[in-house]
């Protein structure tokens, strides 16, 4: 009887140490997966840190060379009547696409996304890319001469599209969860008159809290096309 409790005692150890092996193993593979993470989430760190450093000096640049420039189409205007003009079409299309940082008195407009108040509201609504381009329609259909949607200038050539959780504005992401800001640079009356007509934030009400308010001094930054314009299809007819 005592060789089968002793057997018994033996394999029930044996259990006790298999089991606190496999647990401790089990914790230091979490430990080494943690410690993974947090390694990999330190390099992204660095190196999106690496991207805007490089990004800031080459806007620095990018800002240099266009001082440059505007100080020899200076130098050339003062030469004849006919440069000076043709310079003042060139600032003027500059200024259509979006090209120059501009100022001016207009409206600001601040969406701010509802949060969902209990975890098993699984409702779909929230602001999508038809919310942006219909404000984006009313500001420019009261005269808007700029806009921005959070820093991000709107230009003939900007395309507004869902893309995954997000919505692309320039190839640039804008997050319909967090809070979306709409710049319009125009007659700060006209814009304010437009946006208080009734019914303009109907489809707001439900997926957002949102206010705006007029100003005397707005910036709008520029575009900055990261790719010359080239037209394979559209072609001046002569």
């Amino acid at each position: 009887m005592s060789k089968y409790k002793s057997q018994l005692i033996v394999a029930l150890v044996c259990c006790i140490l298999g089991f606190m092996l496999a647990y401790q193993f089990r914790i230091l593979n979490k430990n080494a997966g943690v410690s993974k993470v947090k390694e990999t989430n330190t390099d992204i760190t660095v190196e999106l840190e690496q991207y805007k450093n490089q990004k800031a000096e080459l806007q620095k640049n990018i800002d240099d060379l266009q001082k440059k420039v505007s100080s020899y189409e200076e130098a050339a205007a003062s030469k004849s009547s006919e440069t000076k003009n043709l310079l003042e079409e060139v600032k003027n299309t500059r200024l259509l696409m979006g090209a120059e940082t501009v100022q001016g008195t207009g409206i600001t407009i601040y969406i701010n996304p509802k949060t969902k108040m209990l975890q098993n509201d699984v409702t779909n609504e929230q602001i999508t890319d038809k919310h942006l381009v219909y404000l984006v329609n009313e500001l420019i259909s009261a005269g808007a001469e700029a806009i921005s949607i959070n820093d991000i200038r709107i230009t003939p050539r900007t395309g507004i599209r869902t893309s995954g959780a997000n919505i692309r504005i320039n190839e640039e992401n804008v997050s319909p969860q967090q809070r979306i800001t709409i710049k319009a640079i125009g007659n700060k009356n006209l814009l304010n008159s437009a946006m208080s007509f009734p019914g303009v934030f109907n489809d707001f009400k439900a997926i957002s809290d949102y206010k705006y308010e007029t100003s005397d001094n707005i910036t709008i930054n520029k575009y900055n096309y990261g790719k010359s314009l080239k037209f394979d299809y559209a072609k001046p007819v002569k």
